[in-house]
């Protein structure tokens, strides 16, 4: 899903507190999704922490949109 290359500390924090806030929470699926889409918008303009939060976010998405549609 994010490639075989170690991810960076910040992504990994990034990753861990997505997790944590919608995972861990099990949301139902619109909310799930409205989080990830949420998060996703941002960039690094936003500061690096976030930013690297809206590029796992961004995978996420991808995957929970490819998922949806398997279904």
């Amino acid at each position: 899903m994010l490639g075989d290359e170690e991810l960076l500390p910040t992504a990994q924090a990034a990753t861990l507190e997505i997790l944590h806030s919608t995972v861990m929470k099990d949301p139902d699926g619109p909310t799930f999704e409205a989080r990830l889409r949420l998060l996703a918008g941002a960039s690094v303009d936003d500061g690096s922490a976030v930013g690297a939060a809206a590029r796992v976010a961004q995978v996420l998405l991808e995957e929970w949109h490819e998922a949806q549609e398997e279904a």
